[in-house]
């Protein structure tokens, strides 16, 4: 058995290097797909055979793609269709396109426009849950994405299916016993060693990915509990865990304790049950919380969902990381601040271009404001 320390580093070597290896991957699960949201559904990509590839964003300089997009564009959406002009993406073979922002829409055209990739899906997420139609119209798009498959790859039968459910919502429970673990003994695993465990597993293969987490959570078990005297802080937006960032925070004598990151735990309100039909039940589970601000699910739900969070977690403060140009995000900020500082939570926000190199600008905000929580 390998000890936590070597499978921290190949978790690392898997998130920086950003692209599946042929080592990793079961002969039946060789077939990338790529998808750039928790909104599609991974479960059914994984039972056609496929391996859901998530586009998380990337350092690149987007001098092919700045000619197709307009400037108010975020990170994501430049990084990824650039890496998909210079051809750093031809391993894939297709995408899938949730319904979700305007500009994510946009890009789904531009993309298809560029006949790179054999299959192309848009998956259109209704953005009312609150409405009677929504969960009829779900089900639909879900029966239509499985045909597609399908066509495409393999037939999905209801049992793969739900072997699938089954292996993610493992994933999610090994995951969720992680984020526990930073509470309980935060020097057994850093913020950045946890970002880089959620972004390996964006690209694995997905039953590999688990044997890895249950070897590592096995070796932190057994370390011996190291308190860290930190601030502890909650992180929220639509970023994918950038180890730079959330180095530079932990830097400055922060613990961040939990967070509502794109990447992070909102991917553990998405247990899915495994007492129903299976499209049902990947319809449902996106009806029982609150997940982002491109769905609306009541005036109030954003504002409930992230107060209760933040108190349940302890977090002395907030920061928000959001990229630049995400109009979603920042409708909802004021009203997530003004909830949280009138329940005496202070908030910083930290509105970022390229993730991978803004920290060494945030970082004097970073340090003043986790000495004011300090102090408090």
């Amino acid at each position: 058995m390998r000890q936590a320390p070597s499978l921290l580093r190949e978790f690392e070597r898997i998130a920086t290097l950003g692209v599946p290896e042929r080592v990793s991957l079961s002969p039946e699960q060789a077939v990338p797909i790529g998808y750039f949201c928790p909104y599609v559904p991974e479960e059914l990509l994984h039972a056609a055979g496929a391996l859901p590839y998530r586009l998380l964003g990337d350092t690149i300089n987007p001098t092919h793609a700045s000619t197709h997009l307009p400037p108010n564009c975020c990170h994501l959406v430049k990084s990824s269709l650039e890496r998909l002009l210079t051809g750093e993406l031809d391993f894939l073979k297709g995408v899938i396109f949730s319904h979700t922002c305007d500009t994510m829409q946009g890009l789904s055209d531009i993309w298809a426009f560029q006949k790179r990739l054999p299959l192309h899906f848009d998956f259109l997420m209704p953005s009312n849950l609150a409405s009677e139609r929504a969960r009829p119209y779900l089900r639909a798009e879900i029966e239509r994405l499985k045909a597609f498959l399908e066509k495409h790859l393999q037939p999905i039968p209801e049992d793969r299916l739900g072997e699938s459910i089954h292996l993610f919502n493992q994933i999610r429970e090994k995951i969720r016993t992680l984020y526990r673990l930073r509470r309980r003994a935060p020097r057994s695993l850093t913020g950045v060693a946890l970002a880089h465990i959620l972004r390996a597993g964006f690209v694995m293969d997905r039953s590999l990915y688990l044997e890895r987490l249950t070897e590592l959570l096995r070796d932190l078990n057994d370390m011996e509990e190291a308190r860290w005297d930190a601030v502890p802080i909650y992180l929220t937006g639509n970023m994918v865990h950038p180890p730079g960032l959330i180095a530079t925070i932990e830097e400055a004598g922060a613990l961040v304790v939990h967070d509502r990151l794109c990447s992070g735990a909102r991917f553990l309100h998405l247990v899915t049950r495994e007492d129903l039909d299976p499209l049902n039940a990947l319809a449902e589970r996106y009806f029982s919380s609150f997940l982002c601000p491109t769905k609306h699910s009541g005036p109030e739900a954003h504002v409930e969902t992230l107060t209760k969070e933040v108190e349940e977690t302890g977090a002395r403060g907030v920061v928000f990381l959001l990229y630049k140009y995400c109009e979603p995000h920042f409708f909802d900020y004021p009203d997530l601040r003004k909830a949280l500082e009138a329940k005496g939570i202070p908030t910083l926000l930290l509105e970022v271009d390229d993730p991978t190199t803004s920290h060494g600008q945030m970082k004097t905000r970073v340090q003043a404001f986790v000495e004011m929580l300090s102090s408090l």
